[in-house]
């Protein structure tokens, strides 16, 4: 019997039940009357024909509707730029020929807007996804992460899973989740995971639903990932997401502030929307004002907060996340004066290891609270802030921050001092009393292998480190920081950044009363002077280096001096005094036991000579130079002595001679990264072409010369191949 049969016998087995329950009544009791008898059996056999008729006319029961989750965040009207990205999200969510579904991992720092693009990523999409689309945020850097069988709990009841079927144990809700996603076109979006562990059990098993994943950290360990690196905005598109949300006639009024208050703000977009926010709230407010706030470093991040957007709450979260010791390589690093920085400034920040420190970066990096950046030119890693977390972690209170400058401030003098040795060795060096912060002797060989290299890695970082010195009153490491980099900045031409240092160290030997200091400082000055061409000067800073140097009793000091000013006669061409001086200074330099800079007052006056005629004295004089400087190992001064006896060979009239010789100095600077020397060394083979009467190869020369001198900034030398181009012979 089929069950329609018998829902319809089931019927009339009622009605004639209703029928004999009257009968038995009019029988027992006697108080029916045959009227409501036959009443009731008609009654009774009406409803047992409506309840037939019922039954044949009913549907098998249909089996209800799964709903459909649509659960996605609403997307925002100012979006702005992205345009890569969601193109390639775009193309992974629509992709349907894997054995597991997409899944796409967005990483970035806090306030990039992680969440946002995944939103607008799923919106676009949402219709590719018939069967819904979940959500949820997984708070993983909140102090109460979302667990897994919690979000599970939440996905199976949005898939219309009664609650009270819901399995306990985490694995059965995972199996749960992986069955009834198995055939279904869902799209997942989990916000703002903290790692593996919070997304592995929430991926479905099949091949036809696709994950988005946003987290601060990169989630490359979760198999079949495909990473989406955020990264800041462009300035054109950080200009117009202010003009959304501030209003696009503020900005189109005033270009140039805009632009200045989007670098103000990183260009990240979470300050730009509190930025453009705040100038919306405050129509009288205008671009400037905002941007003069922001200027301040101590307060910006007061100035980056309105209503429930904050920047600086959101980097919070990720510097609570740090244990302790990375917490204080954060904090600490926070004081680095300079824009980048390799592992050993922060292992003398906090008296560890090197590679220990190395081991703290990486977790900030993994943290995105440092941003790694290209290897430097001794191949070490190097890593930066964003600007508004360098101030997050300068804010941070930190107990240990004095110690820590003296450690930093420490370790650079001693590396910049025994990059010095290695570089022109046989130096008197002038010391100060700044205690040395010594770096693990493996760590430091591999640092200066070539000490050039490793000056041209921290070039950026010697000034600011001066100036640290400085503000701290920590005047010894001032004054000596400059003077070591000396010779550095003077191989690099970097005049700019020698003549900061150089206006920090003078400072910081007065406001210390060492009159000492001060004469070292002023001999570093007239060199700078006489370098950049400015005779006068130089002699003047000589002149006051001298009477201190007189005034200290530092007989050394004052031979140094009258090298620095027989040379200033020299470029003079008042070569009488020149010589007199030059003489003098090499005889008491080599009483003082400096061998390098005997071999140096040698080398000068042979230069002299040379413009005296007396080049027989002149070539002897230069090959007694270069055999001191290359038995000293001084390559860069051996280089410059093959340069000067190679110009006497020329002027001699042996050409062959002059072009060997300037040939082994251009080797040389080339080698030691010595862009002037090399230039010089350009110059003197372009002038042996010049002599040979081949024009071409001549100009050549000195167009090399030439780009190098307009680089460098040379005045001096880009005059002088002014005057070696017009003299070359014409074809």
């Amino acid at each position: 019997m089929n069950s329609r049969a018998a829902r319809g016998l089931w019927a009339v087995a009622g009605a004639a039940g209703a029928f004999a329950a009257v009968a038995a009544g009019w029988q027992v009791l006697g108080d029916v009357g045959p009227e409501q008898f036959a009443f009731a059996g008609v009654s009774a056999l009406i409803g047992g024909a409506l309840a037939w008729f019922q039954a044949g006319s009913a549907v098998r029961p249909s089996v209800p509707q799964r709903p459909v989750p649509r659960e996605l965040p609403r997307d925002i009207a100012d979006f702005t730029g992205r345009g890569p990205e969601l193109a390639e999200l775009d193309d992974l969510l629509r992709t349907r020929d894997r054995p597991t579904g997409p899944l796409v991992a967005i990483s970035g720092r806090g306030g990039l807007g992680k969440t946002t693009l995944a939103v607008r990523a799923a919106q676009r999409v949402a219709a590719d996804f018939p069967d819904g689309q979940l959500f949820t945020n997984l708070r993983g850097y909140d102090a109460t992460p979302a667990e897994p069988a919690e979000v599970l709990g939440s996905f199976l009841r949005s898939l219309g899973t009664d609650p009270h079927a819901i399995p306990d144990a985490q694995q059965d809700r995972e199996q749960m989740l992986r069955t009834l996603t198995a055939g279904r076109r869902l799209l997942i979006v989990l916000d703002n995971a903290n790692g593996p562990r919070q997304v592995r059990p929430l991926l479905p098993g099949g091949p036809d639903s696709a994950v988005v994943v946003t987290s601060r950290a990169p989630l490359s360990s979760i198999e079949g990932a495909h990473p989406v690196v955020l990264d800041l905005l462009n300035p054109d598109e950080a200009v117009e997401l202010l003009g959304r949300v501030a209003g696009p006639d503020r900005v189109a009024n005033d270009p140039q502030e805009a632009r200045r208050l989007v670098a103000l703000c990183g260009h990240l977009p979470l300050a730009i929307r509190i930025a453009g926010a705040r100038l919306a709230e405050r129509p009288d407010l205008g671009l400037p004002a905002l941007a003069e706030r922001l200027a301040d470093e101590r307060h910006r991040l007061d100035h980056l907060e309105i209503g429930d957007l904050d920047v600086r709450s959101t980097f919070m979260i990720s510097y609570q996340g740090l244990t302790d010791e990375q917490q204080r390589a954060f904090r600490l690093l926070g004081r680095f004066p300079g824009p980048d920085f390799a592992a050993w400034p922060l292992a003398a920040l906090m008296d560890i290891a090197p590679r220990d420190a190395e081991r703290h970066l990486d977790a900030l990096v993994v943290a995105q609270l440092l941003d790694p950046v290209r290897p430097d030119e001794t191949g070490a890693a190097r890593y930066r802030f964003h600007d508004l977390l360098r101030v997050l972690a300068a804010e941070q209170p930190e107990p240990e921050a004095d110690a820590a400058a003296g450690r930093l401030l420490g370790a650079y003098l001693a590396l910049a001092a025994e990059a010095e040795d290695r570089f022109q060795p046989g130096e008197l060096r002038k010391t100060s009393t700044h205690p040395r912060h010594e770096i693990e002797a493996e760590h430091r060989d591999r640092l200066l292998r070539d000490p050039v290299a490793w000056f041209i890695a921290e070039r950026h970082n010697i000034v600011p480190c001066v100036r640290f010195a400085h503000e701290r009153q920590l005047w010894d490491a001032a004054w000596e920081l400059a003077h070591i980099a000396a010779p550095f900045f003077e191989m690099l031409a970097t005049w700019d950044d020698w003549d900061a240092a150089l206006g920090l160290a003078l400072a910081a030997a007065r406001h210390s009363g060492n009159r000492w200091a001060e004469s070292i400082t002023l001999f570093d000055a007239g060199a700078l002077s006489r370098f950049l061409g400015r005779p006068d000067e130089a002699m003047a800073a000589y002149e006051e280096a001298l009477a201190g140097y007189e005034a200290s009793g530092d007989r050394h000091g004052m031979a140094a001096v009258m090298l620095g000013q027989g040379i200033v006669h020299r470029n003079r061409g008042e070569r009488d005094a020149a010589a007199e001086r030059l003489t003098a200074a090499a005889e008491q330099l080599e009483t003082a036991g400096d061998r390098r800079l005997t071999a140096q007052a040698v080398r000068s006056l042979a230069v002299v000579h040379c413009g005296q005629g007396r080049l027989d004295e002149a070539i002897a004089l230069f090959r007694q130079a270069m055999a001191e400087f290359h038995d000293l190992g001084d390559r860069r001064a051996e280089a410059y002595a093959w340069r000067g006896l190679a110009q006497a060979q020329l002027d001699n009239g042996d050409l062959g001679a002059a072009a060997s010789a300037f040939g082994r100095s251009l080797e040389l600077t080339r080698e030691l990264h010595d862009r002037r020397g090399e230039a010089r060394a350009l110059q003197g083979l372009g002038r042996v072409e010049s002599a040979l009467g081949t024009t071409a190869a001549a100009l050549r020369r000195f167009a090399q010369a030439r780009e190098i001198a307009e680089e460098t900034n040379d005045q001096v030398l880009d005059s002088e191949l002014s005057n070696d181009i017009t003299s070359v012979p014409q074809a």
